[in-house]
């Protein structure tokens, strides 16, 4: 970290003057360099950015948002949640996700429908990373989404959140002909804590996979943990 705040000031505006350079490549990269920074009291400088004719320099303005972390932007992030590229869009999920304030939740799950696949899966990662119980609906609904890696990270959101509204959708897929998604699964059900999920996890023992199989005993393993006295 540079001590000296003339230095600070001159580092700052050469990043800012980048801003307007020709090349997006440059732009760009001086909106990522902005986000490393860490102050938040530089977020205006990057809003503005979210008006780049530049794809790429959209992109890198918000993930140095998400960064910084500023609660702030966040309406600025939720508008820019309908940028025309998929890139954009899915930088937008993934920074909400860093920020992790229900006040992206509305956005997200406007997300979670979107016709890009990778959008939809880092909006159900965000949703994981936030926790709140009004995504269930609509990860469950993603659970069955036609892209693996989209119902990947439904599952694992659902589990981060903890809800037992889960628990059906979840035991269900545990039947899945996909061993990977069986796996994802019983390691959900295992966050989820349910001592009446004990009789399936120990019938999932009985699994062909072994993935699976290390799955369940680990599950078991989260289920059986308790508070020390």
């Amino acid at each position: 970290m540079i001590q000296n705040p003339a230095y600070q000031q001159m580092v700052l505006d050469t990043f800012c003057t980048a801003l307007e350079d020709a090349s997006p490549a440059v732009r760009a990269k001086a909106a990522e360099a902005l986000g490393k920074i860490g102050d938040v009291a530089i977020a205006p400088i990057l809003v503005k950015t979210l008006k780049d004719t530049s794809p790429e320099v959209r992109r890198s303005a918000i993930q140095a948002l998400g960064q910084l972390n500023d609660k702030a932007s966040i309406p600025h992030l939720l508008a820019a949640g309908q940028d025309s590229d998929n890139f954009v869009r899915q930088s937008v999920a993934e920074a909400l996700g860093k920020i992790g304030d229900k006040a992206a939740i509305e956005a997200l799950l406007k997300l979670v429908e979107d016709a890009n696949y990778d959008v939809r899966k880092s909006a159900a990662d965000a949703l994981g990373k936030i926790g709140s119980e009004a995504a269930i609906p609509a990860l469950l609904k993603l659970v069955e989404d036609a892209n693996y890696d989209v119902r990947k990270s439904a599952i694992d959101a659902l589990g981060k959140i903890g809800s037992e509204a889960a628990i059906p959708a979840l035991l269900k897929l545990l039947e899945d002909p996909d061993a990977e998604i069986r796996q994802v699964s019983a390691i959900a059900l295992g966050k989820l804590g349910n001592e009446d999920i004990i009789p399936v996890l120990i019938r999932l023992l009985e699994d062909s996979n072994a993935h699976v199989r290390e799955s369940a005993v680990d599950a078991l393993g989260s289920v059986a943990q308790y508070p020390v006295a």
